[in-house]
């Protein structure tokens, strides 16, 4: 009878062990026939893509690519929604990898805790490497630049309307103006004479983070 209750008294333990934590050396030496999940603590050096919601993760002995991070306190938040950013310090948890052959990762890694870094108290266009800029002007101090450029380059509608469009569009990592769409505001025919405005301006000069030009989504008004 005691040897059944000390039975029972430890299957709790076995069924809730912590996983091992490990460094990012001791993971990226684990077989590709290791199955099981470890915790492995880091600094994010570069949020790689805030779609696939991977990045790499760096402690003092080395660097790893974690792979469709997900949140298991928030199911159906998105990497975008966890606000990860370069410089925060992240506890995740998943197992390893091999992807193609040679890219060593954690692949489905879990978020198991976060503390946030500097870049957080920057603005967006601060955290940048380098700002987007118009005309030689960056920031938002370039956005002006090109909602005058379009302005005085903007011709009258064909039904003659008056009033303001707002438009949205993406400046490429070569600088081009692209995707340009009319969200809202105004008639047929002033949306599709303030797409034809914005379509025909000359190219930026693109944002860079990480090192990499990037593409960045702009919203104005045109106003008629």
């Amino acid at each position: 009878m005691k040897k059944l209750f000390f039975l029972l008294a430890f299957l709790p333990c076995l069924c809730f062990a912590q996983p091992r934590q490990l460094t990012v050396k001791e993971f990226l030496k684990l077989s590709k026939t290791d199955t099981t999940s470890y915790l492995v603590s880091g600094v994010v050096s570069r949020v790689r893509s805030t779609t696939s919601g991977s990045f790499y993760l760096q402690d003092p002995t080395g660097t790893l690519l974690v792979y469709g991070l997900s949140d298991p306190a928030h199911p159906g938040r998105s990497f975008q929604q966890m606000d990860i950013l370069k410089g925060d310090t992240l506890t995740v948890l998943g197992r390893f990898t091999i992807y193609g052959g040679n890219t060593l990762e954690m692949k489905d890694g879990r978020l198991v805790s976060k503390a946030v870094g500097p870049d957080h108290h920057l603005s967006f266009f601060e955290r940048l490497d380098r700002q987007p800029s118009f005309k030689g002007k960056e920031g938002q101090e370039g956005v002006e630049a090109f909602k005058e450029w379009v302005q005085a380059h903007l011709k009258p509608s064909a039904d003659g309307a008056k009033g303001t469009v707002k438009v949205r569009f993406v400046v490429g990592r070569n600088g081009g103006v692209q995707e340009v769409q009319a969200l809202q505001g105004g008639t047929r025919a002033m949306r599709e004479e303030a797409v034809r405005a914005v379509n025909s301006a000359p190219k930026w000069k693109p944002a860079k983070s990480d090192g990499a030009e990037i593409r960045m989504p702009f919203t104005i008004p045109v106003v008629f």
